[in-house]
């Protein structure tokens, strides 16, 4: 056995194993069950939700915090992302995440995530008229995220804090623990592309909030698998598909599909522009996606757009995402 294979073997058995110890605990819900957290299925960066979520295999910017932490161990040496999106309902969801590169110890990364919902009644009569008095619940993650390249392929952890805040003095605010994200990514099929050795098939498997609970709630494993296929052909068109698992009881389906396809132009070395496309689709529910981004000299501005369809998460109407990043 070739010492590539070895390293590989030796990355995947422990997310393998980890997931088999995991899922016992993961399943274990009973008809109460409640989802403390589903605003974390939100993902971040407009250039991932213009390609439907499918980016398990290729999140290698600070986003991978996120989608995959494995991707840390291909990031830049020192990048920076923010995003932000309007959803209905008055609800916003902001993230911003900092990674730095620590030479051939791999790669750490910080990130917080926001969700808020403003102007929630807290009084209604029998008729559900309102007295007037609202109130605001803001909800924060926080994460601590490493990554290091074994040979083609990365290994990846993340460490998450949760804290749910209520703006009502009668109820106590809570905070918890997120869970551990443990991720896998490598890459294949190398071409020469500019004298450099280039891969072009990518592939990607974490599993998600390990452990997670908040209050009485539980936040379920999710399992994502992904893959990626880069074609050259003077400019570069990707190809990435992820199929998801959620490890819950529920009449609802907690298997779903993400694809999406990027086409990006290159006008020269240090000027990008990118359209993308995708889908995200389950038993229950299906959503369209698009976007576009704009890199200049590491200065990338990416722009999604979601469908108006009917979500549990992401409710009724078009939602906007905007995303700045930086890569040193």
């Amino acid at each position: 056995m070739s010492i590539t294979k070895q390293r590989l073997l030796c990355g995947v058995i422990p997310v393998l194993l980890l997931i088999l110890a995991v899922s016992p605990v993961c399943f274990a819900q009973d008809g109460g069950y409640v989802n403390a957290e589903p605003h974390l299925r939100l993902g971040a960066g407009a250039r991932s939700i213009g390609l439907g979520g499918a980016f398990t295999a290729i999140a290698e910017d600070a986003t991978a915090t996120v989608w995959n932490p494995a991707g840390l161990g291909s990031s830049a040496d020192l990048s920076l992302n923010f995003s932000t999106q309007r959803l209905s309902l008055d609800r916003n969801h902001n993230f911003i995440a900092l990674t730095k590169m620590l030479g051939s110890y791999g790669a750490i990364g910080l990130a917080a995530t926001n969700f808020s919902v403003d102007d929630i009644p807290i009084h209604t009569d029998a008729d559900g008229v309102e007295d007037g008095a609202r109130f605001s619940r803001s909800v924060n993650a926080y994460s601590l995220s490493y990554g290091i390249a074994v040979g083609h392929f990365n290994i990846g952890l993340t460490g998450r804090m949760l804290m749910d805040n209520f703006g009502v003095e009668s109820v106590e605010n809570q905070s918890g623990f997120g869970g551990v994200d443990i991720g896998l990514m490598g890459h294949a099929l190398h071409i020469d592309v500019d004298e450099n050795q280039t891969p072009t098939f990518h592939y990607g498997i974490v599993a998600k909030y390990l452990g997670a609970s908040l209050g009485e709630g539980t936040v379920p494993m999710v399992v994502d698998v992904g893959v990626a296929y880069d074609l050259y052909m003077g400019n570069v068109v990707t190809f990435s598909a992820d199929i998801e698992q959620e490890f819950v009881n529920l009449d609802e389906s907690p298997f779903s599909m993400r694809a999406g396809v990027e086409y990006t132009i290159l006008t020269n070395k240090s000027t990008e522009f990118a359209l993308r496309a995708g889908i995200r689709a389950s038993r229950d529910n299906q959503n369209l996606f698009g976007g576009f981004g704009v890199n200049i000299a590491g200065l990338q501005v990416d722009y999604a757009i979601q469908d108006g369809m009917a979500s549990e998460i992401d409710g009724v109407g078009s939602t906007h995402y905007v995303s700045v990043s930086y890569e040193f």
